[in-house]
């Protein structure tokens, strides 16, 4: 507005010497910054009072995350462990531990299989004249099926072997049924495959691990072929194929190209591949070295050939009429007019989801766009037959070619592996029972207690699970360290302002707030109050060693508590809640503790309600504050507007008084001469 004044008095000529401008800014100040302070000075305090508030929002969460370590059982099941023979095992234990003492005896290792390739002369040499070639894996297959739940009794029919279900059974009941009937005497599952491992787990999981003989084996081995039981489910998958063909392209045909290779198919293959010179000097130093994961079951063998698998081509024409075909058993619908692209695509949709795919690990179906479709065929599936089609005149063409054909299978001399270590589980005697496991890290054979097998050992190792009071105590300590903490803090945001620091805003910031006060008188109610879980000797924290001093300062007795803990443990858990389940409606001290404190922090708590008030404040005083500076703007244009008016005037009357003045100076100029 300074240059809009400047123009206002220029314009009406003013001369008279004086500064319009700053008369007229002086007297708009005398008024403006002393309403102008005021409303800054509330906008500062609501300020001040949004930043206390959320010192007081995270103090409050910082005293509820004290809590929440002492609200269920497992935070008072901290454990310590002995153990006399570290250098054969390595121990930890989980809140699911109990206390107690016992031996355990490490006999052997679970290890990987191992198997090494035959020499080369560098890590770059050619393989198989640099042609492509196969490498395939043979393990164990896994297959599962996933149970579910009965209501009414009835009998299932799995793998041929019958298995009676009761009412009400769980899904894991019925897998642990049908793991028996499948491992019962006589059963044709395993009459002739002894080896065969079956798992029944808790989550209705049946898990069948087949014998490394068996190869790839078919998904019709694991087999519900009868449910008596009306709403019995059932969920069959394949977890790992027994027969897995890594495909080695002209680029890779070396021996860093086939570890490359084999690595890059680790997730499918579960092998890790290293090249590594032996150092032995000879012509041929280097060798591909594989290692499985550890345990029995994960026993594999490995083969390399140079076959050709069989491509077979099918070429569709336009849909002749509205109908329906099968193709290797599998039914397909199309309508009249439909193009070979889109039936291809329907074609390759119903195959992929056929066990015509589904049970042949490596077979696939390729769409190149075109109304084609290129079938994909492994080397185990040998030179196979075309898939049939049926009811398919009249309603479509279709050509079968083969693209490739199958060539005999032939191993590569140059390039085979040999085994140099069996898989192997874990052997170990725990408490005078023999445990065997498929890794060296076992955590279900003692409860809670984590076994890492370090080394095999003729000196059982000596184990003593006992409860970690200090840890205990010092969680149940840092609970009065945060009550203080956050009744300092409190104290700090409600007391007088920092005169010493002009920029520490937080110091006075809730000054007068009389809902910290009443959330402080809360928070030591949590504490002094009894419990709503008492027990027969303690009903409150003061039992235990809490107790207040003359300056409100909250203090434990560590003595009392130490007694607690080591007489009346159970009681302690009670006290706080940690037996409360989630429906009861009272849950001891930490539990309820948490809820009030959860009722402070939410969106309607008291909190929330002090911040979105104070932030209202500021809002409406920022609009007071723009609207003071608008009306003073108008006012310092009026005045200067006057003020520029009666300078105007003042120097019109100048002019006139030097006019007359001159006048009268030439008439008596006049008068003189004569």
């Amino acid at each position: 507005m300074a240059e809009n004044n400047t123009n206002i008095v220029s314009a009406l000529n003013a001369g008279s010497g004086i500064n319009i401008n700053e008369l007229a800014q002086a007297l708009v100040d005398a008024e403006k910054i002393p309403r102008e302070s005021l409303v800054q000075s509330k906008i500062d305090k609501s300020s001040a009072k949004i930043s206390g508030l959320g010192i007081v929002k995270n103090v409050l969460e910082r005293f509820k995350t004290a809590f929440q370590k002492l609200d269920s059982a497992g935070d008072f099941k901290t454990f310590t462990v002995s153990n006399s023979n570290k250098t054969a095992i390595n121990l930890s234990a989980s809140s699911l531990a109990d206390p107690g003492s016992h031996n355990i005896e490490v006999q052997s290792l679970a290890r990987g299989s191992r198997q090494k390739s035959t020499g080369f002369s560098a890590t770059k040499a050619e393989i198989n004249g640099g042609e492509p070639f196969a490498i395939q894996v043979t393990s164990r297959e896994k297959q599962q099926i996933q149970f579910s739940a009965v209501s009414a009794a009835g009998t299932i029919t799995v793998s041929g072997i019958n298995i009676a279900l009761g009412a009400g059974d769980s899904a894991a009941t019925v897998a642990s049924k049908v793991k028996e009937g499948l491992e019962a005497s006589g059963s044709s599952f395993i009459s002739t495959h002894s080896n065969r491992k079956i798992e029944a787990k808790s989550d209705g999981t049946l898990m069948v691990t087949y014998e490394l003989a068996e190869g790839d084996v078919s998904s019709s081995a694991l087999v519900v072929s009868s449910t008596g039981s009306a709403d019995l489910t059932t969920t069959f998958s394949t977890i790992r194929n027994g027969l897995q063909e890594i495909n080695i392209a002209t680029a890779s045909t070396t021996p860093i190209g086939i570890v490359s290779e084999l690595n890059s198919a680790v997730a499918t293959i579960g092998l890790n591949a290293q090249l590594i010179n032996d150092g032995s000097g000879s012509s041929d130093p280097y060798k591909i070295l594989l290692t499985g994961a550890t345990g029995e079951e994960n026993e594999f063998t490995i083969t390399t050939t140079s076959s050709q698998a069989e491509v077979q081509n099918l070429s569709f024409g336009t849909a002749q009429s509205t109908g329906s075909f099968t193709v290797a058993g599998v039914s397909v619908s199309v309508s009249a007019g439909e193009t070979p692209i889109v039936i291809a695509a329907r074609v390759k949709a119903a195959l992929d989801a056929d066990g015509f795919i589904t049970n042949s690990a490596g077979r696939s179906i390729s769409d190149p766009g075109n109304g084609q479709l290129n079938i994909n065929y492994t080397r185990s599936d040998g030179d196979i037959a075309f898939p049939t089609f049926a009811n398919i005149s009249g309603v479509v063409d279709v050509s079968i070619s083969e693209s490739t054909s199958f060539s005999a299978n032939s191993s590569l001399a140059a390039f085979s592996f040999s085994s140099v270590q069996s898989a192997t589980d874990a052997k170990l005697i725990v408490d005078g029972m023999s445990v065997s496991r498929g890794s060296n890290l076992i955590g279900d054979v003692v409860q809670g207690l984590t076994m890492e097998l370090l080394a095999p050992s003729s000196a059982a190792a000596t184990v003593n699970i006992t409860r970690d009071s200090g840890s205990l105590k010092e969680t149940i300590q840092d609970l009065a360290t945060a009550y203080n903490e956050t009744v300092s803090d409190f104290g700090i945001l409600t007391g007088p302002a920092n005169s010493e620091d002009p920029e520490d805003i937080l110091s006075g910031s809730l000054y007068g707030e009389s809902s910290v006060r009443t959330i402080q008188n809360s928070l030591r109610s949590m504490l002094t109050g009894n419990s709503t879980t008492p027990s027969s000797n303690l009903k409150a924290l003061r039992d235990i060693g809490f107790s207040f001093d003359r300056n409100g300062v909250l203090t434990v007795d560590d003595a009392k508590l130490s007694k607690a803990l080591e007489n009346n443990f159970d009681e302690v858990v009670t006290l706080f809640g940690g037996n409360a389940l989630t429906t009861d409606s009272n849950k001891g001290i930490a539990g309820d503790a948490i809820k009030k404190l959860d009722d402070m922090l939410a969106a309607s708590g008291i909190v929330k309600r002090q911040t979105t008030t104070a932030e209202s404040d500021k809002t409406r005083y920022e609009s007071d504050l723009e609207k003071l500076k608008v009306r003073y703007e108008a006012l310092l244009e009026r005045y200067t507007r006057q003020f520029a008016v009666m300078d105007a005037l003042v120097s019109q009357y100048n002019s006139t008084r030097n006019s007359l003045q001159g006048s009268f100076d030439a008439m008596l100029s006049m008068y003189s001469k004569n």
